[in-house]
């Protein structure tokens, strides 16, 4: 009786990280809903990342089953992972093209939306801080009645294909 407890006790434990593993296996599943790919010709700021120029690869979607929706980027070229990055908020306009709108402040180049075609979503990503221009972008034009300091700044579009 002793030996058939004490064999049950590690078994039970056994199953229970087994369970665990598994659930955390299900937790980096990704629901993509676009994938694309784009060259940046310059060095970029996303969010923390600073993204040298070079081939990448993106994918938009729900971390799991339920989870946020954030875009992954991977670099083509070394075949690893750069990020992920949360975005901030939706656009309320439908993307006709699929782009990145990178602000461009000085030397330093910040992306700023991401729009989807395929999808007919834009998305606007957190800009860093201490940059001053701020605005809403879709299709590579400034919003009415929003933030006229776009008007001072240059905005560069990389096709995301």
């Amino acid at each position: 009786m002793k030996t058939l407890r004490s064999m049950i006790i590690p078994a039970s434990v056994l199953m229970m990280f087994l369970g665990l593993a598994a659930g955390m296996e299900a937790q980096t599943l990704r629901v993509t809903s676009f994938a694309g790919k784009f060259t940046l010709p310059f060095m970029a700021q996303w969010g923390r990342m600073t993204l040298p120029p070079g081939n990448y690869n993106l994918y938009y979607g729900n971390l799991g089953m339920s989870g946020p929706r954030m875009v992954e980027v991977a670099n083509e070229d070394l075949g690893v992972q750069r990020g992920l990055i949360l975005p901030v908020g939706e656009d309320i306009r439908k993307a006709t093209r699929s782009v990145l709108v990178c602000v461009l402040e000085g030397d330093k180049a910040y992306v700023r939306s991401l729009e989807m075609a395929e999808i007919g979503q834009s998305i606007n990503f957190e800009r860093p801080h201490g940059v001053s221009v701020d605005a809403w972008i879709v299709a590579g034009e400034q919003i009415p009645n929003t933030n006229r300091e776009l008007a001072e700044a240059r905005i560069a579009i990389v096709p995301v294909k």
